[in-house]
């Protein structure tokens, strides 16, 4: 592993020292130099500056540097690197120095220095030659530095895709191979005429064959995730998978060959971060930490606050070391500009790149909402509390009055109306969120209190009460008292959402289809317009890719199935629909199945009674 790197005359760095560590972390505004530190160990492990850009000393020459007049110009990159346990000799150190020199006619290989050292305090001291028959010069040609550039492109993922191949053709050559002939056979099988026609006329035996190298063969496949090739996938997508590639290559790596029991492997990621969103960031956080684990080294560039707080997070196992260094532009004493690496720490990044100035509105902003949101919370805490001297029947919380009404005329056919309280959120707030407030605050409320009244917070089940259900169970863990529940679907609507469809299990769906054609008679029902609404993204994605219509893929649904499809209750219908129910009599609710297609329900409720 690198220890300490210093680099002297590369493009805009005159010279800078630096420790390394597991991960290593260069922050810095745009044209502050991090891209050439990385570029600076490419050229040192690859002879290429970036990605496939070969060297050129009157381009990568520091232009301010000091030149004397009877000494060459050099670029030089010295790395002070910890030798793994199985290569330390008993009274030799255990690290060792390796120095590079370019001049304008490339590498000058007889200034390459490869020896023992010992680093104290970022000085290099105590250098011998290594003994006879050494490894160490072999683990050190076999380091595997592999560097992603700032724009990771087609020509990117197609040399990506090249690499892979080099590493599999040099451990599975054969099997490769193998494969190819059996394609090359069906294909002769295909056009044996045109040969025989070919043979006729130019007097000879001609075949068609696969090339020995099938590395643009391998450089042309695509990686299909859902009939979705990965050329036309989100960035986001397309570089999450670039560290499992490189992991891939690098375990290939250390497999090859049998002399050698170890390949070190190294990253050199520049801004992991370009055109991906910042919950992404942190996903690819852990990948690099996964990749740490296996014994990879990381130096990764990035402005991003999101990237650079992988070195503070909570989820950085104790065992792995990090350091991050501020990249800047500064004017030194001869009136020129340099590059500066200096060691900092997270708080002084946010002030240097502006995160600071970026996040103090919205860190205000939020302690409004949430200083209105704790008046709220108690405002329901105390009406609440005034309900409980009054009232200690169970409490029954819903979403909103519509929900109320249907529910209350169902618990009054089922003689339960009097052994439970409905509670919903005051109008203009009916939302699982504000249900889930009340169930919360009536949980706390009650919490030291020896006899709990019994609480059941009921919410539909689509996506809003799904994540109300799961903050409500982050806040209200253990309680035996108050819990939540998500409406059960019926067998149409998980026949529905089987296929594909954007249904949920809400109220209204426990609505035979005898109400829903009332409804849609009455005009109590809004028409779902855009045919892509209807379909999950993963259903449409495969229609597409199957060049299928909706409506052609619809064909098939019942007409009821249709209209659950089709159309959805509007604030308006639901308050209509509900009024319906509310007038209907004991024995128009049996004639519907209004009893049956709730009894569910009314068991849930009775399990607090």
């Amino acid at each position: 592993m690198i220890r300490q790197i210093t680099i002297t005359n590369f493009r805009s760095v005159n010279k800078q020292s630096f420790y390394a560590e597991e991960i290593t972390t260069f922050v810095g505004k745009n044209d502050a130099g991090k891209s050439n530190i990385l570029r600076a160990l490419n050229l040192f492990f690859n002879n290429h500056t970036d990605s496939q850009e070969p060297f050129s000393f009157s381009s990568d020459f520091n232009i301010n540097a000091r030149v004397y007049k009877q000494r060459a110009k050099e670029i030089m990159v010295e790395l002070v690197l910890k030798l793994p346990q199985s290569y330390r000799k008993e009274g030799y150190p255990d690290t060792v120095y390796w120095k590079k020199v370019w001049r304008e006619n490339g590498l000058h290989r007889l200034s390459e220095v490869q020896q023992y050292c010992v680093l104290n305090k970022g000085r290099v001291t105590k250098k011998q030659e290594f003994p006879p028959r050494s490894k160490i010069p072999n683990l050190l040609s076999n380091i595997n530095f592999m560097y992603v550039p700032a724009i990771k492109d087609k020509d990117f993922f197609k040399e990506l895709q090249g690499q892979l191949y080099d590493v599999i053709a040099a451990t599975t050559e054969q099997g490769l191979r193998g494969s190819a002939t059996s394609f090359e056979a069906e294909i002769k099988s295909h056009v044996t005429e045109l040969l025989t026609e070919i043979d006729k006329t130019f007097s000879g035996d001609n075949e068609i064959r696969m090339p020995q190298n099938l590395r643009n063969i391998f450089e042309a496949l695509e990686f299909n995730s859902n009939n979705i090739p990965l050329g036309r996938r989100g960035d986001g997508i397309k570089i999450r998978h670039i560290p499992m590639m490189l992991s891939f290559i690098g375990a290939k790596h250390q497999n090859s060959g049998k002399r050698l029991a170890i390949k070190p492997l190294i990253w050199g990621f520049e801004e992991p971060e370009n055109n991906v969103e910042f919950a992404t960031c942190f996903e690819l956080n852990k990948q690099f930490i996964d990749a740490v684990r296996k014994h990879t080294q990381v130096f990764i560039t990035t402005h991003s606050p999101a990237i650079y707080s992988l070195n503070n997070s909570d989820t950085l196992p104790e065992n792995i070391k990090t350091r991050t260094y501020y990249v800047s532009k500064i004017i030194n004493e001869n009136n020129t500009s340099e590059t500066k690496i200096d060691a900092t720490d997270e708080e002084e990044l946010h002030g240097n790149i502006g995160f600071l100035q970026l996040l103090s509105p919205i860190i205000e902003k939020k302690r409004d909402e949430w200083l209105k949101r704790n008046e709220e919370y108690e405002s329901v805490a105390n009406e609440l509390l005034k309900q409980l001297e009054n009232d200690i029947k169970p409490r029954l919380f819903l979403e909103g009055q519509s929900d109320k009404v249907v529910i209350n005329r169902l618990l009054e056919f089922f003689n339960l109306s009097e052994n439970v309280f409905i509670d919903v959120p005051s109008e203009g707030n009916n939302c699982a969120n504000a249900a889930v407030d009340r169930g919360v605050a009536f949980n706390l409320i009650q919490k030291h209190k020896n006899e709990k009244v019994k609480g059941l917070v009921l919410l539909d089940a689509d996506c809003a009460g799904s994540k109300a259900r799961k903050i409500f169970n982050e806040r209200v863990s253990g309680s035996k008292a108050v819990y939540c529940e998500l409406i059960k679907p019926t067998k149409v609507i998980i026949y529905l959402k089987s296929k594909g469809y954007n249904v949920s299990a809400d109220l209204e769906t426990l609505f035979p289809s005898e109400i829903w054609e009332l409804a849609l008679k009455e005009g109590w029902l809004e028409k779902i317009e855009n045919e892509s609404e209807k379909l999950t993204d993963y259903k449409l994605k495969d229609l597409i890719n199957n060049n299928q219509l909706a409506n052609e893929y619809k064909s098939g649904l019942t007409d009821t199935e249709c209209m659950y499809v089709d159309y959805k209750f509007d604030h308006k219908g639901k308050q209509k629909v509900s009024n319906y129910i509310m007038r209907m009599q004991d024995q128009e609710i049996i004639d519907s199945g209004l009893d049956r297609t709730f009894s569910a329900v009314i068991k849930t409720i009775e399990k607090i009674i």
